[in-house]
């Protein structure tokens, strides 16, 4: 029964993101498809947790607490920005999710180092980079309650961790059903290909500042204070008051 839970809601969850992208985004069907996403990915989740103890594959519990905290911050996000006042407690909520992000991703990690059995041994790079990959998302949440934030940010953000949780369902299919391909591309292809579009997406909106650029802003500053300093000094030199 858990069997066919999981194979129909992943496949539900497989089909509603990409229709939610094609629709206006902030709209009553981009909703309602982010909704299904979120439904179907509770239930795949809640089905892997008897299906790993069937198989003994322990390391997937980090990945599913992983890919669930990308789905609820994902919905978060929005609610974060909804909100006209700000709430310790929900600030505390969504700290707390984040902290539980990354000590999942460390687990992860973990299990990919310290791999002893053929199969993690397998997938040690993934581990690896996966739970990486989780801990940075857990940190920069969490600074991101306390720093500046931009227009788009919680628009990037949104888009980020709903996209991170479907590169997760696709790579749970692409493992259990690529048979040929080898385990370690099973992996590292999905994620690569979901990164990419993250990353892209990320700097269309908010591109790098090279090292150039701040050093000729240091420059400019600080030829800018040496001019106040001789200013100063002239006013207030030997025999003069200020």
């Amino acid at each position: 029964m858990m069997t066919i839970l999981h194979v129909i809601f992943g496949t539900a969850a497989l089909f509603s993101v990409p229709a939610a992208l094609f629709v206006r985004k902030g709209g009553a069907w981009h909703r309602r498809f982010g909704t299904a996403f979120s439904i179907a990915m509770s239930v795949v989740l809640f089905s892997a947790a008897f299906m790993w103890q069937a198989k003994g594959h322990l390391f997937l519990v980090p990945l599913a607490v992983v890919s669930g905290y990308l789905i609820v911050n994902g919905w978060r996000v929005v609610a974060r920005r909804r909100r006209r006042v700000r709430s310790r407690l929900q600030d505390g909520i969504d700290i707390a999710l984040s902290g539980v992000a990354a000590a999942a991703g460390g687990a992860a990690a973990y299990l990919g180092i310290a791999a002893t059995t053929p199969l993690l041994l397998s997938i040690r790079p993934a581990l690896i980079g996966i739970g990486t990959i989780a801990i940075a998302f857990g940190l920069n949440d969490v600074l991101g309650f306390y720093g500046a934030r931009m227009r788009l940010g919680w628009l990037l953000a949104h888009f980020a961790a709903m996209l991170a949780a479907y590169v997760s369902a696709v790579t749970a299919f692409v493992v259990i059903n690529a048979h040929d391909v080898p385990m370690m591309l099973r992996w590292l292809v999905p994620s690569s290909i979901g990164g990419g579009v993250i990353v892209a997406y990320t700097l269309r909106f908010t591109p790098l500042r090279f090292p150039v650029a701040s050093a000729t802003a240091l420059a400019h500053r600080f030829r800018v204070l040496s001019a106040q300093s001789l200013r100063f000094g002239r006013k207030t030199g030997p025999g003069r008051t200020r």
